[in-house]
């Protein structure tokens, strides 16, 4: 015996403009991820006005129960606003852009490898970041990661000392 349903769908349109939406939806996704989720999601409900479970229309969409169960109760509450992907850009910084700007002046006058990179924004910030982070954050600074070759334009005065084998990489603009 199946269990009767829990929650029940709130018809804020009618069916008839409800599949409007998502056809006119379904023609405009090919490139746009938000789009994509938006269609998933107003395709759920028409399932849910067909007459589907939550169990039936969540798989049919490619979702999990709780999921189809979080999208309902989002349609319920705020009907097609509902349903628009929040997508918030991830979290902020620790470093403002000023910090960033000036750690990039010192790598400019000075060069440095990752380890005393870290421990330089450590000490004079007071952020900790992994050494991968500092990686990262220093890739989307423009700065480039080498050894000093001979040829280098870009050449410091002292690069035979420099290029031993065991000399270390460092961060340089």
């Amino acid at each position: 015996m199946a269990r009767p349903e829990e929650l029940q769908i709130v018809k804020h349109l009618p069916l008839d403009e409800l599949q409007d939406r998502e056809r006119q939806l379904s023609e405009s996704v090919k490139s746009m991820k938000k789009l994509e989720r938006l269609l998933q999601r107003v395709t759920f409900v028409r399932l849910r006005y067909g007459g589907f479970s939550v169990e039936e229309a969540s798989h049919a969409v490619g979702f999990t129960t709780k999921t189809g169960y979080n999208v309902q109760k989002q349609w319920n509450a705020k009907g097609m606003e509902g349903l628009v992907p929040d997508f918030k850009g991830g979290p902020r910084s620790k470093l403002s852009e000023e910090q960033k700007s000036e750690l990039k002046d010192m790598l400019s006058a000075w060069p440095s490898d990752t380890k005393t990179v870290r421990q330089y924004i450590k000490d004079h910030f007071g952020v900790e970041y992994s050494e991968k982070q500092v990686h990262v954050i220093l890739k989307s600074m423009g700065m480039r990661h080498a050894k000093p070759y001979p040829k280098d334009y870009r050449r410091p005065a002292d690069a035979e000392a420099v290029l031993k084998k065991d000399s270390l990489m460092l961060w340089t603009t």
